[in-house]
């Protein structure tokens, strides 16, 4: 009996974590009370409470997630890369785990400024973006090669995470448009 309310608890918990997070991604965290998430799931701020004791752990159970398998893809991967292929596979890695974590990734890409983060929260994404940005590059680029690879990595964050605002090509495919800038990356990385 127990299992069953857990499951239904968790359930619950992903339903409030979906329906905050659409509210996060249109009105901005800031701009989201926890009364219009209570009131789009028909709840009480109660009921709300049971599940998520205030907005910032809505916000850490709808982050927590990605950010914690960033931190174990990072914790797997060698200090640096001894050649292009091996850094290809792993930018090809991360990016499908964002793309994965397609909740987390529009209420990071959300808002222009970040700035009503969590401190925390802001630290470890400041990490990952670092590591990362240092794992695009191989051991003796030139400063115009490492340019190269930190504009590549940020083109991926682009293409991924921050989708809006981008220009488009009419009637493509998201599936497409991934394919097409993976081949670029690839190709300008030299794998």
């Amino acid at each position: 009996m127990k299992t069953k309310r857990t499951t239904g608890n968790q359930a619950m918990q992903e339903k409030i974590l979906d329906v905050a997070a659409e509210l996060f991604v249109e009105n901005g965290y800031p701009g989201t009370p926890l009364s219009l998430i209570a009131s789009k799931l028909e709840f009480t701020k109660a009921a709300l409470y049971y599940h998520f004791k205030s907005k910032a752990d809505i916000l850490t159970g709808i982050l927590y997630p990605l950010l914690d398998e960033i931190d174990e893809l990072l914790k797997e991967t060698p200090g640096c890369f001894p050649n292009a292929e091996e850094r290809w596979g792993f930018m090809l890695s991360y990016s499908q785990l964002l793309l994965s974590n397609p909740r987390a990734v529009a209420v990071l890409a959300s808002g222009a400024s970040q700035a009503w983060m969590p401190e925390e929260i802001l630290k470890r994404i400041q990490l990952h973006a670092e590591r990362t940005t240092e794992l695009a590059m191989l051991p003796g680029l030139s400063e115009e090669e490492q340019v190269r690879a930190m504009l590549l990595m940020d083109m991926m964050h682009r293409e991924i995470v921050f989708q809006k605002g981008r220009s488009v090509v009419n009637g493509m495919a998201p599936e497409r448009r991934r394919e097409i800038v993976y081949d670029f990356i690839r190709e300008s990385l030299g794998s």
